[in-house]
């Protein structure tokens, strides 16, 4: 077989049966090309500009300056089946039992970076990078309150979502350190972090009247939809924080490399601005004519069965404990055009315990909601979105193999190809939310190719992801959603464009 034809069919395969490096919980997938198509294993290789991201002591190694850029394009296409009919009496207005898919829009994840060699205490590498780190970015509509809710048309279609980028900004610096034929290189990246985070929400709050003997319709407000109130929040808002990225490559051998790395981010406070909008059940006989005395206009009473929506507006602020991770990789240059590679990644995703969100200066409240302790508490409650997470073991096989003269002298080419398998964080089927999918392991290939146009490298690789089906369950049925229960199937298409450029 010719060369050619040899490579067309490697890629064809690789394209067809490229799925899955996405990383567990929020983190990115990773960026740039050659180790997004070898699955993420890139720790002992890391020989350009993204080893900011995978293993700064790589950039001791690399002999020329780089300038490159990567465009992830990413669709995430997940099915969720509610199943939400706690003991088959209740409809609560989520789709149950109907296969529900996340809103439809492909997103972009860009990164960049710059590496150069600098005569600086000997010689020392230095780069600035851009990447994101974690992301996450989901939007549910599942909802619809049901008819006793006076205003239920203009219920909002951004229901449950999250939206959560998190930037780091990185200067990395390199020094290799060389004893004999051997040497070995460290590498330190300082990082600097924006998160920006849009996040909704539906809860289903139980009516405060209901929770009274003294109230006058006590007795009748124990039934569905009368003890319900149906929020919907949606925060918005931005923090910076600090990070470091810690990295060692050592030579084993004259074919092998060895790479280890310690990724530590800083908790980021996010504030900004929040809107809720309470959807109260709309008792209107009840108000009118009222089957028991003291339901009075403009009375507690009367707020929570008079079919208004109440909307507050607030600042907020919540925490964002990102998790460290450990990592350690080797490489081995089986022959002058092969090299293997092999991974190991430990995220201490038991740091992440979910978002608590703290309201304050509410605003738009009027009446017995603004005056009224009882209603005022209930309109600005901190909200909680929790998580019951562990740490996840990922595990990275990659492969590379060169032309180098593919079609000209000046023209090369590399294919890249890789296996991978990440375990999720999330162990306990009672703390699984729509936003926050991580439902099970994941399995998969990945693959693509690399051009080599004289001092310019330009890449495209392919991936899809496919997680393990799940099952969630609410296992307090406080009608709160803690968990949102039904049947999760996440998957994402990624495909990332890029280029490096060497001088």
């Amino acid at each position: 077989m010719g060369i050619a034809k040899f490579s067309a069919t490697v890629a064809t395969v690789l394209v067809l049966l490229s799925s899955g490096i996405s990383a567990s919980g929020f983190e990115n997938s990773g960026v740039g090309m050659k180790a997004r198509g070898m699955g993420g294993a890139f720790r002992a290789i890391a020989d350009d500009w993204t080893a900011a991201y995978y293993n700064p002591a790589g950039y001791a190694y690399i002999l020329d300056n780089q300038l490159g850029s990567a465009w992830a394009f990413v669709h995430h296409r997940d099915e969720f089946v509610p199943n939400t009919r706690w003991g088959g009496t209740f409809d609560r207005g989520v789709f149950d039992g109907r296969t529900n898919y996340n809103n439809h829009e492909i997103l972009t994840n860009p990164s960049a970076g710059i590496l150069l060699r600098l005569p600086v205490a000997g010689e020392t590498v230095f780069g600035l990078s851009a990447y994101q780190r974690f992301d996450r970015n989901i939007t549910w509509k599942l909802y619809e309150p049901l008819r006793a809710y006076s205003d239920s048309a203009n219920f909002p279609d951004d229901q449950f979502g999250m939206n959560l980028d998190v930037v780091s900004f990185q200067l990395t610096a390199a020094k290799e350190f060389a004893w004999g034929e051997r040497s070995a290189a460290l590498g330190i990246g300082l990082q600097l972090q924006r998160a920006d985070l849009i996040y909704t929400n539906v809860f289903f709050r139980r009516n405060p009247i209901t929770n009274s003997p003294d109230e006058p319709l006590y007795d009748v407000m124990q039934d569905y939809p009368w003890d319900v109130i149906t929020q919907w929040s949606r925060s918005d808002g931005e923090g910076w924080g600090f990070g470091v990225n810690l990295g060692a490559m050592v030579q084993l051998s004259e074919r092998t490399q060895a790479g280890v790395t310690f990724n530590l981010p800083f908790p980021i406070t996010i504030s900004g601005t929040s809107q809720s909008q309470f959807y109260m059940p709309d008792g209107a006989t009840m108000v009118t004519n009222p089957p028991l005395p003291g339901i009075i206009p403009g009375t507690i009473s009367h707020l929570f069965v008079s079919g208004a929506v109440v909307r507050p507006i607030s600042d907020f602020e919540v925490g964002l404990d990102l998790p460290p991770s450990l990592g350690a990789g080797v490489s081995y240059q089986a022959t002058d055009r092969l090299v293997l590679a092999l991974d190991g990644e430990y995220t201490f995703w038991s740091r992440f315990d979910g978002l608590d969100f703290a309201f304050s200066n509410a605003v738009g409240l009027a009446g017995p909601a603004d005056t009224v302790p009882l209603a005022r508490e209930f309109f600005t409650a901190d909200l909680s979105a929790p998580v019951d997470w562990d740490n996840s073991v990922k595990l990275m096989l990659g492969a590379s193999y060169d032309f180098p003269e593919f079609l000209a002298p000046e023209v090369g080419l590399t294919l890249v190809g890789g296996l991978s398998w990440d375990q999720s964080p999330a162990r306990n089927e009672w703390r699984l939310t729509p936003q926050l999918l991580d439902t099970g392991n994941k399995f998969g290939f990945s693959g693509g190719g690399i051009v080599h146009l004289d001092r310019w490298d330009l890449g495209l690789v392919t991936s899809y992801t496919r997680l393990q089906h799940q099952r969630a369950w609410d296992l307090d049925m406080d009608e709160a959603f803690t968990s949102f229960p039904g049947y999760y199937q996440p998957q994402t298409f990624e495909t990332i464009l890029s280029f490096n450029y060497r001088f």
